[in-house]
């Protein structure tokens, strides 16, 4: 999705012109400056690309135009950064001269002098991608609301009765609640929301909608200045007034960056990194017999997953990659060192290596797995492999990693994979350790009914591009570069190179290996009817290893972690059976919507180990109260939904009364007098999922502003 993003430099009141324009300070300005005055100026941490941090250092739009002034004025600017709560605060009771970043309303003007904007954006409403069709403010009715406290529109919000609105002191805890199901809804500008998608990898954040309000247009940023303080309102506006356009245009190259269009979105660049890419090919160095990650063919051309990475990379940069030859992996190692090449297509951040080059962040993660003979038992844990001779190759980033965290294991290091499987196949030694993908992808052409894959261990191969610690731009492109390739892209590469089908909701890693072993084992049945006995116990085990582990990934995908309880997956599959029963059979059915009372109150004073224990003890009570064809599960929060089949409400609300005043009596962690408020709806006819919940949440809003610690019912 392509989205145009207009955007309105420095409005001001004179013609514009190409160059600087000359300031004509009055003299009681002139009188101010020349006593060289030092300004606070209040911005935000996280407001990107205006204002943020990178590498602990403050930059951004804003920074770079503060520069600007005070060159022109001789004004030092001493900055106050923290989140916008504490900064517009601060400003309003005068702790600070200046606040940047502050857009223009009539109810700010008592405090505040505003320049003109110098930075105009869209207001837009974000939503997850299940939230379905959006139209307008009244598909907002009943959902939860994120937005920054003393956000300037926030007035023109709290006039619409129908919103809940959930107010927030930082863009990064916005988002992120948005992403994981607490919110349903974020407003906020473009820019800054997109800079965090693209920062965290978000992937369910959508764009529902341009947010249309009263009086309220674009998000105008300008500069605001104590009202008392007119000389240097006047003296920074003046300033403002100078700046050319092509110094205008040059602060939007490097902050707002070159777009360049590909598959799945666009990357932004600064003119450096611009420069960069088109000063020179990019030199890099690969493991030459490291399939089927990376290689030479028979022709000398680089193959393998890798290949395709930076196929796509040139095409997404319009940069060109030079390959730099090496003889194996440990004189690749020692090239990108030596700055024969500038990178690593890949290879894994440990702490010797962080030493000497710079790594991106990961993007492939593969399982390491053991490989054996045939005829031996599965391999529960690396343990089982005590007092065996167990093959690495050379200078792998796990030699180090191994020995150190299992010194009892006796780790030989061989020259490549070939070299490691065939000492296994011989029986000079007992095993062989490297990923899922290298072995799996040696096992489809050799090896045939002679080693199989015997277990899997707790580590994975985490692989990142690695850079000369000489190479900063080059790191910054490449990282601005995996940002973009998206999970679709991944796939595709991934299952070029290994033809194995994941199915979602299980542990892919573990399944696949058996299933791996699994596939031998019923080949050695065929081709060696000698080893018939053998093979069908190691068929048995196998068969047993899946069902237990099935049994515990089904047990994890439908339980919270926390309590125990049924998470809000299993609830809306339990909920959606009981009104089948209820729509076939007319069995109506209770809900109930409960949620602690000032919890937000328990983790601020006694911490949010209390607070889970809290969360704990609430739902084992909850749970004890049960009749046996009732179910309870964590909705989210605090909050948690029971279910009372084939029950009358009445009937039920006086169970929950009884729930709530144990609740009420009983101290937990020392906190006497936790309390609950409860919603309560029955079914009727032509209930959804949907209309079920919002009924009952209706209930316990009630419940909460009537005095909480309450019960009451919606019908």
């Amino acid at each position: 999705m392509k989205l145009l993003l207009t955007h309105i430099f420095f409005i001001v009141c004179f013609s514009l012109s190409l160059f600087s324009k000359n300031i004509i300070f009055t003299q009681e300005e002139k009188d101010y400056l020349s006593k060289q005055p030092i300004v606070t100026v209040a911005m935000m941490p996280d407001f990107t690309p205006f204002s943020y941090y990178l590498e602990d250092t403050p930059v951004g739009f804003e920074h770079d135009l503060l520069k600007i002034i005070s060159k022109r004025t001789g004004i030092r600017f001493e900055k106050r950064i923290d989140n916008w709560t504490t900064i517009y605060s601060a400003f309003k009771n005068k702790e600070i001269d200046m606040i940047s970043s502050i857009s223009h309303k009539e109810y700010r003007e008592p405090f505040t002098t505003f320049t003109q904007s110098y930075y105009d954006i869209p207001i837009i409403v974000f939503v997850r991608d299940d939230f379905g069709e959006y139209k307008g403010l009244k598909s907002l009715e009943g959902k939860k609301i994120g937005v920054l406290k003393d956000v300037f529109y926030i007035k023109e919000l709290e006039k619409i009765d129908t919103l809940n609105l959930i107010f927030y002191d930082s863009y990064e805890q916005i988002a992120k609640d948005l992403v994981f199901g607490k919110i349903d809804v974020l407003l906020q500008n473009l820019t800054n929301i997109n800079a965090l998608i693209k920062k965290h990898l978000y992937t369910n954040i959508t764009i529902a909608s341009e947010l249309i309000l009263p009086n309220t247009k674009n998000e105008d940023l300008r500069f605001g200045i104590q009202p008392e303080n007119l000389v240097l309102s006047s003296i920074i506006q003046k300033t403002i007034n100078s700046i050319s356009e092509k110094e205008k245009e040059a602060l939007a190259t490097k902050w707002i960056g070159s777009i360049k269009e590909f598959r799945g979105g666009h990357i932004e660049l600064n003119k450096d990194e611009i420069a960069y890419l088109d000063s020179k090919p990019i030199k890099y160095c690969i493991h030459p017999n490291g399939m089927p990650f990376e290689g030479l063919n028979q022709n000398g051309k680089h193959t393998g997953m890798s290949s395709d990475y930076y196929n796509l990379f040139e095409k997404m940069l319009s940069a060109n990659f030079e390959l730099i030859k090496t003889k194996n992996w440990s004189q690749s190692l020692e090239y990108v060192l030596a700055s024969k090449c500038s990178m690593l297509a890949l290879g894994m951040e440990t702490p010797e290596r962080k030493k000497h080059l710079n790594f991106t962040s990961y993007y492939l993660d593969v399982p390491l797995v053991v490989a054996t003979r045939v005829d031996v038992p599965f391999i529960n844990h690396i343990l089982d492999l005590e007092n065996e001779k167990i093959g690495i190759i050379k200078d792998d980033a796990f030699v180090k990693i191994l020995r150190s965290k299992y010194p009892s294991i006796t780790l030989v290091e061989v020259n490549n994979i070939y070299d490691g499987l065939d000492k296994v196949k011989s029986g000079e030694h007992f095993a062989y350790i490297d990923t899922l993908a290298s072995i799996g992808y040696e096992f489809q052409s050799k090896y045939f009914g002679e080693l199989k894959i015997a277990g899997k261990i707790s580590e994975s191969l985490k692989l990142s591009m690695a850079v000369n610690k000489e190479e900063k731009i080059l790191l910054n492109i490449l990282q601005k570069t995996i940002n973009k390739v998206t999970n679709e892209l991944h796939r595709e590469i991934f299952s070029k190179w290994i033809p194995i089908k994941y199915e979602k909701g299980i542990d892919y890693n573990l399944i696949i290996a058996i299933l791996l072993s699994s596939l031998f084992l019923l080949l050695l049945i065929i081709y060696w009817n000698t080893k018939i006995i053998t093979a069908n116990k190691l068929l048995k085990k196998a068969k047993k290893d899946i069902e237990g582990k099935n049994k515990e990934l089904e047990q994890l995908a439908i339980t919270d972690p926390l309590t125990n309880l049924y998470n809000r997956r299993k609830l809306e599959e339990l909920l959606k059976n009981e009104l089948n029963r209820n729509e076939r059979f007319n069995h109506k059915f209770c809900l109930v919507i409960g949620d602690i009372d000032n919890f937000k109150n328990i983790n601020d004073k006694y911490g949010h180990q209390i607070g889970d224990k809290v969360l704990i003890q609430i739902a084992m009570l909850l749970k004890s109260n049960l009749r046996k064809t009732d179910f309870v599960a964590r909705f989210g929060g605090e909050e948690f939904i029971i279910v009372y089949p084939e029950s009358n409400i009445d009937i039920i609300y006086k169970l929950i009364e009884k729930v709530r005043l144990k609740i009420e009596n009983h101290s937990i962690e020392g906190i006497k007098n936790s309390t609950m408020s409860f919603g309560l709806t029955q079914t009727k006819n032509g209930d959804t999922y949907n209309s079920l919940i919002k009924r009952a949440d209706k209930a316990l809003y009630e419940a909460k502003n009537k005095g909480k610690n309450q019960t009451l019912i919606n019908t």
